[in-house]
């Protein structure tokens, strides 16, 4: 280290021996108290920087532990979405079903409709809808040509007066012969043939 000779009062001015005595008397300012501060800051420096690595560190694992927790929670969260849209899905094919059934599908056709109904599964409701016809039409004839009586055996093609075997005991033999050669078939129920 080099003596700053500024700080010696007048040093230009002086003779070479009073320069040598002035330099011998020199004394340096050690710094040492700046030294030890210069310690002191170096080591809380390290310190701080050591602290604010570890605080990193929990923070990299709480950061970490966070987007499990999340990914957990979402999942979970998708997990009931799928739950909640396929009891939707169920709760309308059933409400469809119900309906179907009310309108006179059979029970297979109408569930069959209604999930594509809930489906959106335009064609296959059509079609389920013209089988629907189809056989509504067919139970339409059936039961039109069961309540169709028959033709009667000889007698008029009149139709029968209403007749209880009480009102028929009344008529007089004139009229009870009248009675069963024009409509035979009703006689024939009146006596439970």
């Amino acid at each position: 280290m080099k003596i700053d000779v500024a700080q010696i009062t007048d040093y230009d001015s002086l003779s070479l021996e009073e320069k040598v005595a002035a330099l011998e008397n020199f004394e340096y300012d050690d710094h040492s108290d700046v030294v030890a501060d210069i310690e002191k800051y170096k080591e809380a420096t390290n310190k701080a920087t050591k602290e604010a690595s570890e605080y990193k560190k929990q923070l990299k694992a709480l950061q970490d532990q966070q987007k499990t927790g999340s990914s957990k929670a979402d999942a979970t969260i998708a997990q009931l979405q799928e739950q909640v849209a396929e009891l939707t899905r169920q709760n309308t094919i059933s409400s469809y079903t119900a309906q179907y059934v009310a309108l006179g599908y059979e029970a297979e056709l109408a569930k069959a409709t209604a999930i594509a109904t809930a489906d959106g599964d335009v064609a296959t409701v059509f079609e389920n809808q013209q089988k629907f016809l189809e056989q509504y039409d067919k139970d339409v004839k059936a039961r039109i040509l069961k309540q169709t009586p028959g033709p009667s055996k000889g007698g008029t093609g009149k139709q029968a007066p209403a007749m209880t075997l009480e009102k028929f005991r009344k008529l007089s033999q004139q009229e009870r012969m009248k009675f069963a050669v024009e409509y035979p078939e009703e006689y024939s129920k009146l006596y439970g043939g």
